[in-house]
């Protein structure tokens, strides 16, 4: 995928995000984040720093013309850019950073896409889900909210990626 259409798949996607943010909000447990995909499909020659830095803008861009709570979606974002490598060599093998391939829905399939969205999903929600409550909600709940939100945001995160590859 050339790097012009990538970006613009990402902003694209960037403004889905806003768009699910302030208009489409599910319920109280449930949220739809298609951040922690957007931060998976970032080129894999991109350092750790590099990434953190994108995912804390990224998070930032959202929040300040969604939500209004500024660092809410960056402070849970730079931790799935940490992990981001770890993630995917656990689930698509070494060699995809050796080659410096792309995260592809057609090489890697539907199971392995899904399972690293919902792997990146869970660590956003587990970090986004305890800021965001504040201490309201009880544990119980924060979990079912993690779960549950993680869950959705992966079937709408295969999505995403199957627009990368279109």
């Amino acid at each position: 995928m050339s790097r012009y259409r990538f970006l613009i798949l990402y902003i694209a996607l960037m403004m889905v995000q806003v768009v699910l943010n302030v208009f489409f909000d599910l319920s109280g447990v449930v949220t739809l984040s298609l951040l922690p995909v957007l931060v998976l499909l970032l080129p894999v020659s991109f350092g750790r720093v590099a990434l953190m830095l994108i995912a804390f803008a990224t998070g930032f861009v959202v929040d300040f013309f969604s939500t209004g709570l500024l660092g809410l979606s960056s402070v849970a974002l730079v931790p799935v850019a940490l992990l981001r490598r770890e993630t995917a060599s656990l689930v698509f093998g070494r060699e995809l950073f050796i080659r410096g391939d792309e995260i592809s829905y057609k090489r890697f399939g539907v199971m392995k896409t899904a399972l690293a969205a919902l792997l990146s999903n869970l660590v956003f929600f587990a970090v986004f889900v305890p800021f965001d409550n504040a201490g309201i909600d009880g544990f119980w709940r924060c979990l079912l909210r993690v779960v549950l939100s993680a869950l959705a945001s992966t079937v709408a995160a295969v999505f995403a990626v199957r627009l990368k590859e279109r």
